[in-house]
């Protein structure tokens, strides 16, 4: 049996209609290619506000069910407290449980692994068949000078995490704007594209982000083994 998960990220919502526009560009699939969940890594909204959040979960209502992490645009309290999402929320997709993490650094645009966020995933990973960690800054560089600024930093401690769990089968990010494909000490790193803007080709040309071109997603298919298939596709 074949199970697929819609992998968005930074829909930066704010007050205008337009940014709710764009995230349901990115939901608005066809019956054929319908999920079976939905996971977000960050960036949910553009300043944490209440409002933004509020917004974010009318957009959301009536859709398979879904996860969602903070960015560092993102004030983790707020999210947590409108979207009722745990520190370390968790969605059992078949055989598979994906994970959220917060590696939000207050104040930064880097991300870090602390240890106590490592200890909540290796629980919530208790007798899971195969797991998938979500979160938003990715733990590799991607050759873009700018957002090469702004990592996942600690990426050793991640890999440490993953050699506690080797159910792992994938890594799932966001934060720099553009499909990403990439492995850390084996496993798939995979970043799904920006939903309010596209990252630029060229580090020295500005703006950085593109905003006049479609919102960006990821579709994952993973099949009963454990095997993971990844399609990244313009919204409607």
């Amino acid at each position: 049996m074949i199970f697929t998960v819609l992998h968005l990220s930074d829909p930066h919502l704010t007050e205008d209609p337009a940014t709710s526009a764009r995230l349901r560009q990115v939901l608005d699939l066809p019956a054929s290619r319908r999920p079976d969940a939905v996971v977000v890594t960050g960036d949910i909204a553009d300043h944490g506000l209440p409002t933004e959040y509020d917004a974010f979960a009318k957009t959301m209502a009536g859709q398979p069910p879904w996860l969602a992490v903070p960015g560092n645009h993102d004030d983790p309290a707020t999210l947590r407290a409108v979207l009722g999402q745990d520190e370390c929320p968790v969605l059992d997709v078949g055989p598979v449980r994906v994970i959220g993490l917060d590696v939000t650094v207050p104040g930064e645009d880097h991300g870090f692994l602390r240890s106590d966020t490592a200890d909540r995933v290796v629980a919530a990973a208790a007798g899971a068949e195969r797991v998938i960690l979500a979160f938003h800054q990715p733990p590799v560089r991607i050759g873009h000078a700018y957002v090469d600024t702004m990592p996942l930093t600690n990426p050793e401690a991640l890999v440490a995490l993953t050699r506690r769990l080797p159910q792992v089968i994938a890594i799932f990010c966001g934060h720099v704007h553009t499909a990403l494909a990439s492995s850390l000490d084996g496993i798939p790193v995979l970043g799904a594209p920006g939903i309010v803007s596209s990252l630029g080709l060229d580090p020295d040309r500005r703006p950085l982000t593109l905003r006049d071109v479609p919102p960006g997603l990821a579709l994952h298919r993973i099949a009963a083994d454990g095997s993971l298939t990844t399609t990244f596709h313009p919204g409607g």
